[in-house]
């Protein structure tokens, strides 16, 4: 392949000698003289310059221009610049106050409400005495008087004894103290079971159980 590349270099260069040589001589004049002969001026001669021999290319040269790669690692990659060092914080004292922890002291318990004021007697006995009216008004509802009774002319008291419990639920009735007439007393009990339940007892009076006696009265001119 040098050897081919060489031969190839000196034929061209045999070219460009030939070719500046037929330049020369085409521009050059010829006279040739003799004493006996006319005088011949040659203006120009022509020569034909050979050509190349066949198999043989012209080899042209080509500048090839190297690349230039740029460093990427430079180009990409930028220097660090140094950070910068953290200003000191001045910190006040007004600002540790505010920053310190706050320690909440345990909150007492709000004192128990005084107890209410005991109710006066007055008061009771007036809570008492409407509470017994209300069940003997009912209990005259429910009464029945006998037709026999009322033929005969028959009147009297019948006292009925009975529990009241908190909720006004009535239990345990008997006959305390009767009337002479047996139809009466028996009137007057089933008045008093015929009312299974009453108000609750007031709070005012502090009962949980209640036992009271009720006078029922049968009488003709009521």
């Amino acid at each position: 392949m040098k050897n081919a590349f060489w031969v190839g270099v000196g034929l061209a260069i045999l070219l460009h000698i030939g070719f500046y040589a037929w330049g020369f001589l085409r521009n050059t004049q010829v006279v040739t003289t003799r004493e006996d002969a006319e005088v011949i001026h040659v203006e120009r001669l022509l020569l034909t310059p050979p050509e190349p021999p066949p198999g043989i290319k012209k080899i042209v040269k080509k500048i090839v221009r190297a690349k230039v790669i740029p460093n990427i690692v430079q180009d990409t990659v930028p220097e660090q610049e140094p950070e910068p060092e953290p200003e000191p914080i001045m910190v006040t004292d007004a600002e540790v106050v505010e920053t310190a922890p706050v320690v909440e002291e345990p909150v007492a318990p709000p004192p128990p409400p005084p107890p209410p004021p005991k109710p006066s007697k007055d008061s009771l006995m007036k809570v008492t005495r409407a509470y017994l009216m209300g069940l003997s008004k009912e209990f005259e509802k429910r009464k029945d008087y006998p037709a026999t009774a009322r033929r005969l002319k028959q009147e009297g008291t019948v006292r009925v004894q009975f529990t009241v419990a908190k909720d006004g639920a009535i239990s345990d009735a008997v006959v305390a103290k009767p009337c002479p007439y047996s139809s009466l007393n028996e009137s007057a009990l089933a008045a008093v079971q015929s009312l299974p339940k009453f108000k609750p007892i007031p709070e005012i009076l502090e009962k949980d159980i209640w036992k009271m006696e009720i006078p029922i009265k049968y009488n003709l001119h009521q």
